[in-house]
């Protein structure tokens, strides 16, 4: 029997999960406030009544939006992997056939546009095994597509990503970035290793073990992520002093902005202390930049940085400027140290016409 004709046989009867889709967002949205309150309620009641929802859900949905990648097409791998090495169906079959090609498709697109450069590599493994195991199942008798989907291509695209990201491979190796160096080098390779079964015996803890890891972890990782998301501007406020000093003759407030008036601003500081400062008492603030944009690494590919997708690549970026002091806690005006760079080794200049690096 079909994989088809058995997804079609199987009951319903797993609708009712579909109503815990929405819950998933609004816990996140919940424990986010949580965090940023300090698990204080009277603050997590200020940051429900001011700020907007649709703030709140636009900061989950793009911080979340890697996730739909890795579990379409992670999801679809698996089951056709199993299928293959075991002729029997299963839930993870099921859940397998049931997704169209379009949306594993439009899953692909959406992590091409949105993963980071280091992990497109990965991304076109699982996208070349996934074919090669879709051409291994609806074309069982035709050797010759099995041999050029599931052996020549995945040969000839590692060659290419190896040609294509020889640069970066090698300034990841000079830079000891080892993460980064793997995440460049291994996945092209592994690719064909991807598009044949494995043995029976294996097979079934083999993928129900990584799909229900994947179901157990993923949305762990989500909920780390989206607990560092900002969700205010971040500002510094330049305050005239109730009692004016010689040797101070202003304060500075650092934090993040939750509502503003004719009168007053509340400020939400990064120890969680909730500030309403009267709106006379200011001299100037400043948007300041999040401190999650500093860069981790140097390593890129022709001025594409390892840590930036296809759209911020893409996309416009602002003209660098010189750190504000007052982000730094100082007065405008006052000179102090630097701040400390994201490496412990000194970072090279962009070479002429590359793009700046937001945020270093």
């Amino acid at each position: 029997m079909k994989p088809d004709a058995r997804v079609r046989d199987a009951p319903r009867n797993q609708e009712w999960f579909l109503t815990l889709l929405p819950v998933f967002p609004i816990v996140l949205l919940v424990m986010r406030l949580w965090y940023a309150s300090k698990q204080d309620t009277q603050t997590l009641l200020l940051l429900v009544q001011t700020i907007s929802p649709l703030g709140l859900l636009s900061a989950v949905l793009l911080t979340t939006v890697w996730v739909l990648p890795v579990v379409v097409v992670g999801g679809r791998l698996l089951g056709t992997l199993h299928w293959i090495s075991t002729g029997r169906s299963s839930w993870l079959v099921h859940s397998a056939q049931r997704l169209p090609g379009w949306v594993v498709v439009l899953a692909v697109a959406m992590g091409v546009c949105t993963w980071q450069l280091r992990f497109l590599p990965t991304l076109a493994m699982l996208s070349l095994a996934l074919l090669g195991l879709t051409v291994r199942e609806r074309f069982p008798d035709h050797e010759e597509l099995r041999t050029t989907f599931c052996y020549a291509l995945p040969v000839i695209a590692a060659v290419l990503s190896y040609v294509l990201l020889w640069p970066a491979i090698v300034s990841a190796f000079a830079a000891r970035d080892v993460a980064t160096a793997i995440l460049l080098t291994l996945p092209p390779a592994f690719a064909a290793l991807l598009t044949g079964p494995v043995p029976e015996a294996p097979a079934r803890v083999l993928t129900h073990g990584i799909a229900i890891a994947m179901a157990v972890f993923t949305p762990f990782l989500v909920g780390v992520v989206v607990m560092r998301a900002p969700i205010l501007p971040l500002i510094a406020m330049q305050l005239t002093l109730e009692k004016p000093a010689a040797e101070r003759p202003a304060e500075v407030v650092v934090g993040y902005m939750v509502a503003s008036d004719d009168q007053m601003t509340t400020v939400l500081k990064r120890d969680g202390v909730v500030e309403f400062i009267q709106n006379d008492r200011l001299q100037s603030k400043v948007l300041c930049p999040d401190p999650g944009e500093v860069p981790r690494t140097w390593v890129n590919l022709h001025g594409w940085y390892v840590e930036h997708s296809v759209i911020s690549w893409l996309a416009p970026v602002s003209q660098r400027t010189p750190a504000d002091s007052r982000c730094e806690g100082r007065p405008a005006g006052e000179t102090g140290p630097a701040p400390p760079s994201p490496n412990s080794s000194p970072s090279p200049s962009p070479s002429p016409g590359s793009r700046a690096f937001p945020g270093g």
